[in-house]
C-alpha cells in the first residue's frame, strides 16, 4: 500500500512540475521581446583560405497551413567562395526573426552539391557574357511548424553560389551584399 501512494504521490509532484508556466511558454507577453533573431541553423561547407567571400541574405515569410495561416518571418545568409573552379556556398545560417513566438518552430537542413552546373543569376544582375555562368548549389529543406493551428510546412529552398536563390510564399524582400 505504502508503495502505490509513493508512486501515486511521485507522479502527481511530477505532474505539477511538468505543468508549470505552460501558459508563459506557449503565448509570451506583449511586454516581451518583439521580433528576435534566433539562430535555427548554422553550417559550414569549405572554408576560405584567404579568398575573397561574398555575403547574401534572404528575409522572406514562410506560410505554415492552408485556410488558415500563420506567416514565419526566416532570413538566410550564405557566403560563396571561388572553389572547384567556380562560385560555392561555403556556409548557410538560418535565423527565425519572431523566435519570441513559441508558438512557431523552424528546423532546417543542408546539402550542397558542389558540382558545378549552369546557373541561375540572382535577380536584377546583369549577364557579362552570353554563357549561362556554373556554380554550385545548396537545398535547404525548411520545416514549420505552428502550435495555434496545428500545422507543418515543408519548403525546399535552393540557393547557389551567384547570390540566387528562390522565394518563399509569403512576401518577400532579397537583399545581397559583397564584402
Amino acid at each position: 500500500m505504502k508503495k502505490i501512494l509513493m508512486v501515486v504521490a511521485a507522479a502527481t509532484a511530477l505532474a505539477s512540475c511538468r505543468e508549470a508556466n505552460t501558459g508563459v511558454q506557449s503565448r509570451p507577453s506583449a511586454n516581451g521581446a518583439t521580433e528576435s533573431k534566433v539562430l535555427r541553423f548554422d553550417t559550414t561547407f569549405a572554408k576560405p583560405a584567404g579568398a575573397r567571400t561574398y555575403a547574401h541574405t534572404y528575409t522572406g515569410t514562410m506560410l505554415v497551413g492552408e485556410t488558415k495561416k500563420v506567416a514565419v518571418p526566416v532570413e538566410i545568409d550564405w557566403t560563396t567562395v571561388q572553389e572547384g573552379g567556380c562560385p560555392q556556398v561555403a556556409a548557410i545560417q538560418v535565423y527565425q526573426l519572431n523566435a519570441a513566438d513559441r508558438r512557431t518552430k523552424l528546423v532546417a537542413r543542408a546539402l550542397r552539391d558542389a558540382v558545378c552546373k549552369p546557373g541561375q543569376q540572382p535577380a536584377g544582375s546583369a549577364r557579362t557574357t552570353g554563357a549561362t555562368p556554373y556554380t554550385g548549389a545548396a537545398y535547404l529543406k525548411l520545416t514549420c511548424e505552428a502550435r495555434e493551428i496545428r500545422r507543418t510546412t515543408s519548403v525546399t529552398f535552393t540557393i547557389n553560389g551567384l547570390g540566387y536563390h528562390d522565394t518563399l510564399d509569403g512576401d518577400s524582400t532579397a537583399t545581397s551584399a559583397a564584402q
